[in-house]
């Protein structure tokens, strides 16, 4: 599998941990914090965020979805989100979402500006923030005022910790689940991106991350654009799970996120079911399908 993200992405990281806790190979293209990335157009237009996995012409889009494809493979099926249940579900939704958001907000602005500087240039982050000032712009979810974001994360750390010394180990019982890596994306961008220290207080907590943390990033090999899109070139497509909605099946669609990042991906609805929907479109390197989840995005008619 071949995985598209850049160093500071909070969801790239997520699942960089996942291939180190399967013991999975992948292969890395790093890509611009921002759009363009002519790497990610030739196989995927219109879909902005990162990361994006590929597998020969199959293209999928969001973590959940990158996640039961990685739990699928390495035979950990546990980790996929949809083997935890509804209230962790919900639990995870909250942690990818408003804690996701506090989490960002709360870090000082002179943090983020020194980071950004110190990985992508001076120039370079003040593009990457006139971007994001676009995005949040465009966005349903609004970015939180930085004083409620501080309070807002740092309960969600006392509550992660309680939760903890109460457990097993893990917020999945005596093994890490989805719940876990939906959890350690936050921390890890606030020690790692925004340059603050960990939470020391929190015990239980800094145990659970350590743990996790020392996960690593499994086995990685550096691949070019170049390789990547050789590998997408007349690569047979996997098939097809069955559609259990035929509404709109065959037709020209266009599927968007439902937050933000509003950018649509256009192509031919070839398959849809409870978990995912799938569009098949001509790239720059041929037919692709492109595996969108069903949660967390929206599907209308062209």
């Amino acid at each position: 599998m071949i995985l598209y993200h850049y160093p500071m992405s909070p969801f790239s990281e997520k699942v960089r941990l996942l291939f180190g806790y399967t013991a999975t190979d992948w292969r890395s293209v790093v890509v611009p914090e921002m759009p363009p990335r002519p790497a990610l157009a030739a196989v995927l237009e219109g879909y902005r965020r990162i990361p994006v996995a590929q597998d020969g012409a199959d293209i999928y889009c969001d973590t959940r979805l990158i996640f039961s494809e990685i739990a699928a493979r390495s035979g950990h099926s546990e980790l996929a989100p949809a083997h935890v249940n509804e209230s962790a579900l919900t639990l995870s939704s909250a942690l990818e979402g408003d804690v996701f958001w506090a989490c960002v907000a709360s870090i000082p602005a002179s943090q983020v500006l020194r980071q950004l500087v110190r990985n992508i240039s001076l120039l370079g982050a003040f593009r990457f923030i006139r971007d994001r000032m676009g995005v949040a712009r465009a966005a349903v979810t609004k970015p939180m005022h930085p004083g409620k974001a501080q309070q807002v994360f740092a309960t969600h750390l006392e509550e992660l910790d309680r939760c903890l010394e109460q457990g097993s180990g893990y917020l999945g019982g005596d093994q890490p689940n989805y719940l876990d890596f939906a959890a350690y994306h936050t921390l890890w961008f606030q020690c790692e991106v925004g340059d603050i220290a960990a939470p020391e207080q929190h015990e239980a907590l800094m145990v659970w991350y350590r743990r996790m943390q020392a996960f690593g990033h499994g086995r990685r090999e550096e691949t070019s654009a170049e390789q990547a899109q050789q590998q997408a070139r007349g690569a047979a497509l996997r098939p097809l799970p069955a559609s259990e909605d035929h509404r709109l099946l065959r037709q020209q669609v266009a599927v968007q996120p439902e937050d933000y990042a509003l950018d649509e991906t256009r192509g031919e609805l070839v398959a849809i079911n409870a978990e995912r929907m799938v569009l098949a479109a001509e790239a720059v390197v041929g037919r692709v399908h492109i595996h969108f989840p069903v949660s967390g995005f929206a599907l209308h008619k062209v």
